[in-house]
């Protein structure tokens, strides 16, 4: 009875060991490849990117695009996975694209008053962020001296203003 046991327990073992050494090979081959940085795509335009990815046996994956109004249309404003991390080649990397300004003409607010120039931003599916009132001489109360973008200045969906408070009090003047 004692040799039935040990000889089950030798057998346990040796099948236990062979397991072990199987698993662990069977990951090394699964895990088999070349451990690579994750490169920085923020910034850049698509081709670079596919260049630069490529040359990492990495793959480009186009998740979408979004207006933004710092980064230049086409090129590159995330990355889903980040620069610096490490990853085995073959994976794909999910990117989203600028779509550039979300308006391309700036409207001409200045002399408008202010709730028309909110009208004409609200059309255009816009609002303005930053208002800053200013005595004037020269212009009545609440209408716009200047904005930010300017007219003739491509885009952006950020704008400020300076609006009139209109002349300034009787006691200042003195």
């Amino acid at each position: 009875m004692k040799r039935k046991i040990i000889k089950f327990l030798i057998y346990s073992s040796f099948l236990l060991a062979i397991g072990l050494i199987s698993g662990h090979l069977t990951f090394e081959l699964l895990s088999y490849g070349r451990t690579i940085e994750m490169p920085d795509l923020i910034g850049k335009n698509i081709n670079e990117a596919q260049k630069l990815l490529s040359s990492n046996r990495l793959y480009l994956r186009l998740d979408g695009d979004e207006y933004n109004n710092y980064v230049p249309q086409g090129y590159i404003i995330r990355q889903d996975i980040k620069p610096g991390y490490k990853l085995k080649e073959g994976r794909e990397i999910g990117i989203i694209l600028s779509k550039g300004p979300r308006i391309k003409d700036v409207p001409d607010l200045v002399g408008k008053p202010l709730e028309a120039a909110e009208d004409i931003l609200k059309d255009m599916g816009l609002k303005i962020n930053k208002i800053i009132y200013v005595h004037s001489r020269f212009a009545e109360k609440n209408i716009i001296l200047a904005q930010r973008p300017e007219p003739l200045e491509s885009g952006g969906n950020l704008f400020s203003v300076v609006v009139s408070l209109g002349n300034f009090p009787e006691e200042e003047i003195k």
